[in-house]
């Protein structure tokens, strides 16, 4: 209504706008027309005053014109120049003195010459007035906006008067719905006869609407209130704060509505569900689809109940979830009765499983069912292939009469008694056992059936047999033992010294057997040697010597060969090895293995020697790759290195007592000027008044497992320096090898030295390999959250060498992440070492760990880290490593632990 009267309020404008141009228009016309009849009259009412010069007379008729009011000014020129000019006096008009501007008349100025006779007297130039004509526009323009201004005040007051007399339909209709909307649904408008038609309809479709929809929400009330007697409500926002609760939730939960609306739902979270389930959860929900599971919620007073639960997302007008609905059922009885009847049914599972009897239970028709693992074992077959199959087709009774036959055996209704006794058990392998049976019928819904128990009698005689073959034989592979080895090794030095004879002894060990143990099983793992023994024996000859001396290795002796000989049979009992495929449960493994020689010479040695060295020889075979062939050679390089390593083990726990090893430190330093600096901790050997690194020393002391026992002093060496420079406020980190970090009782020393120095746990720090800690994740993550608990913090060193798994990553909470050097050796001269520090910088700062990049070694690459974003930096640029200030050798004295607290076994002196 209101634009309506807008363009009418134009429409109106316009036209009069229009009209006063028209008028304006005609004025102009009208004024020009009028000027120039003036100025011919006054051209001839001055004639005879301008023939004769008479100025005086001349002058008194211009003024007439302008006396009258006709002219604005009035100019006359004689041809001497001389001129004469009257001009009207100021107008005082009774309107406004814009609107002659507004009026915009055009006043035209009319000129003419006194030509009379011939002869030019002079010339006129008048301008008309033209305040008659603005007057004129005046009183019409008033009187067109006084009729205007009328006119629309009486159309405002008659559309007033209609829309107030058709609205009041309106006015009901959205009183009726705000009492629908409080909540009387049976609010209705009765229909005016006087009502225009189409508020009639609208009136009528309401009221159609109203009842409608009253119909529905008792409908749904009603449904309401069968569901919150049954279900549990809820409804929450987005975010999972609960909005609505019904009473049946309060009651099952104990709480009150208060305590529940705005509380988030982790409220009556119970914890028996992992993160997953709940991120699974969410992942359906807010991408707008339902989800249907079982959640285990606990209840105000600590009870746990299971819930059947259904959450329906609500959509919005965008199509997003503007809330859940939550339904549940409760199924704590269900679940507690499925409970204890599968806890009932593990007992039963674990009890048959357990035994060593062998259990067979049939059906009424004498199927087979169930069968035990010993059973299994017993009768040669699984139960997958054993089930419903006759009883009489997965065992048989050797009978010595009929007598003595088991009538439960023989007949599927015989079975009505329990019944015992012995028969002999031909195996599906051919094999006859005594045994010792038991049967008795079962009753229960499905009918009659049997459970049978078989006990194998012949193991006691095989356990005497096999005491007796375990002296000199291996009982798993039936070849001769390490002690058979042994001796038969002292009869082949013996013709070799005596007989200058040339043997050889083969040291053979087998790769990727773990595996199998760890996949299939140890059992599984023990078929295969056995497999893995026969195999290498069909492939020898009569005069060789086989035998098995622990775990996955094997021992050989070549009478009469020469080392060539003995390289060649190696490499194909090693290719047959490879050849060999074992498969299990649908996997399918391939085997390798290594084979390390010692010849047997005139040489003067020992059995014990020998087997060392055909085991370096092996050793050295295993570290070139699977499937090689070592002959040991005393002069090579590579076995004079492995017999240094030996004396550098050998020698360790001497330097350790003489306190030779000297602990170093290196700076690592922040980038940013607020940070705190550390010290890596290194190890120095005083050897023969030489400082040696460890390169040498480490590698030994790992193989050989005494890594341990350097780090443990470390420890002691570092806390007690500590102790002692309470003033040095930096943290020093110390390495760990792989096995400390599996040794659980390397945490309870920690805590036992921090405790007996008085060092705060945050002045200790520690660091592990990328590739220890993922060997030892488990471990690892033990020992960080002990350290942590202490102060301790923790490094991961060497990152991005080996695994860099995100995997390991995430589950490894250390402090600090250490880039390994070889990518920061490289990044000036190649972009994607660059591109590694970067990401690894970057990494470390999302996982909230501080980056540490190792061996900075000048200026430009300190500054491109420092670009980089790495937090700290460690290196000879930054410093070279230097001996601990003031460090005093650890005593035994001054490491004495209370005599109440024994000291620890690390710090015991093995000789």
């Amino acid at each position: 209504m209101g634009t309506l009267l807008l363009i009418l309020i134009a429409v109106f404008a316009l036209a009069g706008q229009q009209a006063l141009q028209i008028a304006r228009h005609d004025a102009d016309a009208a004024l020009r027309v009028q000027a120039s009849a003036q100025l011919a009259a006054l051209s001839q009412a001055v004639a005879d005053s301008a023939i004769v010069s008479d100025y005086i007379a001349l002058q008194a008729q211009l003024k007439t014109p302008i006396a009258q009011g006709n002219l604005r000014y009035v100019e006359y020129t004689a041809p001497n120049g001389y001129t004469l000019r009257e001009a009207a006096p100021a107008y005082h008009a009774g309107r406004p003195g814009w609107f002659a501007a507004l009026t915009g008349l055009s006043i035209p100025v009319m000129q003419a010459s006194l030509v009379i006779g011939g002869t030019s007297y002079g010339s006129l130039v008048i301008q008309p007035s033209a305040h008659a004509y603005e007057d004129f526009l005046w009183h019409l323009g008033t009187r067109l906006f006084v009729l205007l201004a009328a006119a629309f005040a009486l159309l405002g007051w008659l559309t007033h008067v209609l829309l107030k007399i058709n609205l009041h339909d309106l006015t009901r209709l959205r009183a009726t719905a705000r009492r629908i909307e409080t909540g009387d649904y049976s609010a209705r408008i009765p229909i005016r006869a006087s009502s225009p038609p189409e508020l009639q309809q609208t009136t009528r479709a309401f009221n159609h609407m109203s009842a409608a929809l009253e119909r529905l929400l008792t409908d749904l009330n009603e449904q309401q209130k069968a569901l919150d007697s049954t279900a549990n409500v809820s409804e929450s926002d987005v975010t999972g704060n609960i909005t609505f609760v019904n009473d049946l939730f309060c009651s099952i939960s104990g709480y009150t509505r208060e305590e529940l609306i705005g509380q988030n739902h982790r409220i009556v979270n119970s914890g028996q569900h992992d993160a997953a389930f709940f991120n699974d959860l969410w992942e359906t929900i807010s991408s707008g689809r339902t989800w249907r599971g079982e959640i285990c919620n606990r209840a105000k007073d600590g009870q746990l109940f299971w819930m059947a639960t259904t959450i329906i997302p609500i959509r919005g007008d965008d199509g997003l979830p503007q809330k859940y609905l939550s339904i549940r059922f409760d199924t704590t009885q269900r679940k507690l009765d499925e409970a204890a009847l599968s806890n009932e049914k593990a007992r039963w599972q674990v009890t048959l499983q357990s035994i060593n009897d062998a259990v067979i239970v049939t059906n009424p028709h004498n199927q087979v069912t169930y069968l035990n693992p010993a059973a299994e074992n017993l009768l040669g077959i699984a139960l997958d292939e054993a089930m419903l199959s006759p009883l009489n087709a997965v065992m048989q009774l050797d009978q010595r009469s009929n007598d003595d036959a088991p009538a439960c055996f023989l007949s599927p209704a015989s079975a009505l008694h329990g019944q015992t006794g012995s028969a002999q058990l031909q195996t599906r392998s051919g094999q006859h056992l005594a045994i010792s049976y038991s049967c008795a019928p079962l009753t229960g819904h499905g009918g009659l059936g049997t459970i049978y128990v078989l006990r194998d009698e012949t193991e006691k005689k095989q356990l005497l047999d096999s005491l007796h073959e375990m002296a000199f034989h291996d009982p798993l592979t039936n070849l001769p033992n390490r002690r058979a080895v042994e001796g038969r090794l002292q009869r082949a030095l013996r013709t070799a010294r005596d007989q200058a004879q040339r043997h050889a002894f083969c040291y053979i060990d087998l790769d990727q057997f773990k595996l199998v143990n760890d996949t299939c099983g140890h059992s599984v793992g023990d078929a295969l040697l056995v497999d893995i023994a026969q195999t290498m024996k069909e492939a020898l000859s009569d005069q060789a010597y086989l035998g098995r001396l622990g775990g996955d290795e094997f021992g050989l002796i070549l009478f009469d060969t020469q080392p060539a000989e003995a390289i060649q049979v190696c490499r194909q009992l090693v290719q047959r090895i490879r050849d060999f495929r074992f498969e299990y449960k649908g996997r399918r493994f391939a085997l390798g293995a290594c084979a390390g020689i010692a010849p047997i010479t005139q040489v003067p040695t020992t059995a014990g020697e020998l087997m060392v060295q055909a085991d370096m020889a092996c050793y050295r075979a295993k570290s070139e790759g699977s499937g090689r062939v070592m002959l040991y050679e005393a002069d090579e390089v590579g076995f004079r290195r492995l017999e240094a390593e030996m004396g550098w083990a050998a020698d360790f726990a001497q330097a350790l007592e003489a306190n030779q090893f000297l602990p170093y430190r290196q700076l690592i330093q922040p980038t940013s000027s607020g940070g705190q600096p550390h010290y890596e901790v290194l190890i120095r050997w005083q050897r023969n008044g030489v400082i040696e690194g460890p390169a040498k020393l480490l590698p030994a002391l790992e193989r050989y497992g005494q890594a341990p026992i350097l780090d443990r002093w470390m420890v002691e060496a570092v806390v007690s320096y500590l102790a002692a420079q309470p003033d040095d406020t930096a943290v020093y980190f110390i390495n760990l090898s792989g096995k400390t970090v599996a040794d659980e009782s390397f945490l309870g020393t920690v805590c036992y030295l921090l405790d007996h120095y008085g060092v705060a746990g945050e002045r200790l720090g520690f660091e592990v390999t990328e590739t220890a800690a993922v060997v030892n994740l488990e471990d690892a993550q033990r020992l960080i959250h002990g350290l942590r608990q202490r102060g301790c913090q923790f490094a991961l060193d060497d990152f991005g060498r080996d695994a860099s798994s995100f995997f390991y990553l995430k589950h490894l909470p250390a402090d600090f992440l250490k880039i390994d050097g070889a990518f920061v050796r490289g990044m000036l001269d190649d972009r994607r070492d660059q591109a590694i520090v970067r990401s690894i910088a970057k990494l470390a700062s999302d996982f909230g760990m501080y980056s540490v990049a190792e061996q900075v070694e000048d200026a430009e690459m300190a500054a491109l880290l420092r670009d980089i974003g790495v937090d700290y930096l460690q290196g000879y640029h930054i410093h070279r490593p230097e001996a601990l200030p003031h460090w005093q050798p650890v005593t035994v004295s001054q490491a004495a632990a209370p005599a109440h607290h024994p000291r620890s076994p690390h710090l015991a002196l093995v000789k």
